[in-house]
């Protein structure tokens, strides 16, 4: 008889196999899954004088939780700076940041994030001279909730050499009234400033841990980390990883927030490869960024916004530029993948990778489309026909539905499309895009099934799936996207041991109340790193 260390019974064990299997009870040994089955069985073959047991009492068990797109360095350290999601107005960031003014050594930064002009009793964005009401002695940053546009007071403006004869970079735009710069700045204007608004390295590694320990108390056991904005932020994970401040097993998209080709050549040409690694921290695809946001409205899109007929988006490569970089990475056996949210960004992304499977054809690349965030039926249909891998974030019909739905108009019915996506066959996983929106997996698997605005519409309710769809989405699809679906994703024997246990029957409980649910318990490699406190274990 092979004893287990740790035994859950009484429960409902989701497994996520090829059957989506439902038992009673699992085994774990060391850092493996040693069995599945009827609790009788499982106690009877592998308890053993030693084994510890836990009573899930009616809870379901699921695969750990895989995050396929965020930003750990991003979330770890906005919680070093003030939180702007959930103030009203400009005058309540004013009096907030005040207060932060009062006691930062001055010519020391101010930074805040997540703030939502749409959502501000102002309805506009906060300008350089509402932020020099706070402070002239202190650079001040804020960004916007989606990580794509920032504004800075005047004091930032000088430190960074900005003025009216400041040309916008490429990629771009620096806002400006009567040719004055007014302290917004849209993507490239915007990545560039923060080199000058940088965290010194202690801090991002506290951040760091603090990311860790956050998604892990969601149930989140393995994160695709989408990039920071400098070539550091992978000697800062694999640090971080190494020191044991992440916990979290590690898939590391490889590019930049800032000048992602750049970044992306240099590691090309340093010989890392997709694969690199191993089950604790490993390199994975080949990232560049093409356009803006789906909230900004930045995001490239064939068509003019329907809220301004005036503007489609922002670019940041042409397709020559992301033919050349990518497909030098598809060239020297990389998965290859790239930021795309409005659909003349995904159709670009796609032609860069037909064109590299035509020149030089590769079976199971499993290339990504990072968000893939309008893709209409043609799109759909040539992701499918080439195989790709679209990688989209339910949770963003929660938080800015309501917005796409003035933005975009009709076309919410094309914004990630994930049932468009499996009924045409083609294997997705999810992401959160964290800090951008909630990185809690309950919150995502909640707006995929009900395609549900904070302001309760519903977007393109024929997208919806099922409750046992978004669970694969979030577990096995997610290890698939990495390459690791034989190690982890679903609850079969031989593979890793990383576990969550949710604080009732997530496939029965009704659909409104999925998203409140908590985890109890988190296993990473057999190991419980969180539990519940109001739990005993």
């Amino acid at each position: 008889m092979e004893v287990a260390d740790l035994i859950f019974f009484n429960g409902n064990v989701i497994t996520v196999d090829q059957q989506f299997s439902i038992h009673q009870a699992i085994a774990v040994k060391d850092h493996l899954i040693c069995g599945t089955g009827a609790s009788r069985d499982i106690l009877a073959n592998f308890k053993g004088e030693h084994t510890k047991v836990i009573d899930l009492d009616g809870r379901s068990l699921l695969p750990g939780f895989i995050d396929a797109h965020a930003h750990l360095e991003l979330y770890g350290t906005n919680k070093l700076g003030v939180n702007c999601k959930e103030l009203a107005s400009i005058k309540d960031i004013q009096a907030t940041m005040k207060q932060v003014a009062a006691s930062t050594k001055q010519g020391d930064w101010i930074r805040g994030w997540g703030y939502n002009q749409n959502a501000l009793k102002e309805n506009r964005h906060p300008t350089r001279w509402d932020l020099d009401h706070i402070s002239t002695d202190h650079p001040i940053i804020i960004t916007r909730t989606c990580n794509h546009i920032s504004v800075v007071n005047s004091k930032a403006l000088e430190l960074a050499g900005i003025d009216e004869n400041t040309p916008d970079p490429d990629g771009g735009k620096i806002g400006r009234e009567d040719g004055v710069p007014n302290g917004l700045l849209f993507e490239a204007a915007h990545m560039q400033m923060f080199l000058e608004a940088l965290y010194p390295e202690d801090q991002i590694m506290e951040g760091l841990q603090y990311a860790s320990e956050d998604y892990i108390e969601k149930g989140i056991t393995s994160v695709h980390d989408a990039g920071g904005y400098t070539n550091h932020h992978f000697r800062h994970l694999a640090k971080a990883v190494q020191q044991g401040k992440i916990k979290l097993r590690v898939h590391t998209l490889i590019g930049s927030l800032n000048d992602s080709p750049g970044v992306l050549d240099k590691a090309l040409e340093a010989g890392m490869v997709t694969g690199t690694g191993d089950d604790r921290y490993r390199i994975g695809p080949a990232k560049v960024f093409i356009d803006g946001s789906s909230s900004g409205p930045t995001a490239k899109t064939r068509e003019p916004y329907t809220s301004n007929p005036d503007d489609s988006g922002i670019l940041y490569l042409s397709q020559d530029e992301l033919n050349h970089i990518l497909g030098k990475a598809h060239d020297y056996g990389w998965q290859i993948t790239a930021h795309a949210i409005g659909d003349q960004a995904v159709e670009m992304l796609i032609e860069t990778i037909e064109t590299a499977l035509e020149k030089a054809p590769r079976n199971d690349h499993r290339h990504r489309i990072e968000h893939a965030g309008i893709t209409p039926p043609d799109l759909v249909e040539r992701i499918s026909d080439s195989t790709i891998l679209p990688v989209p974030n339910p949770a963003f019909i929660y938080e800015f539905g309501d917005g796409y739905l003035q933005d975009y108009g009709d076309r919410v019915r094309h914004m990630f499309p994930i049932r468009s996506f499996l009924d045409a066959g083609i294997m997705t996983a999810v992401g959160s895009d964290s800090p951008i929106t909630s990185f809690n997996p309950l919150v995502g698997i909640w707006a995929a099934i009900t395609r549900q605005t904070k302001q309760g519409a519903v977007v393109g309710p024929e997208q919806k799936i099922s409750v046992e769809e978004a669970i694969r989405l979030y577990t096995l699809n997610g290890a698939y996207a990495s390459f690791e679906e034989e190690h982890k994703g679903s609850l079969e024997v031989g593979k890793l041991a990383d576990l969550v246990v949710l604080n009732g029957d997530i496939l029965s409980v009704p659909t409104e109340d999925i998203k409140e649910m908590q985890v109890d318990i988190t296993l990473i490699n057999g190991e419980i790193v969180y539990q519940n406190k109001k739990v005993e274990v």
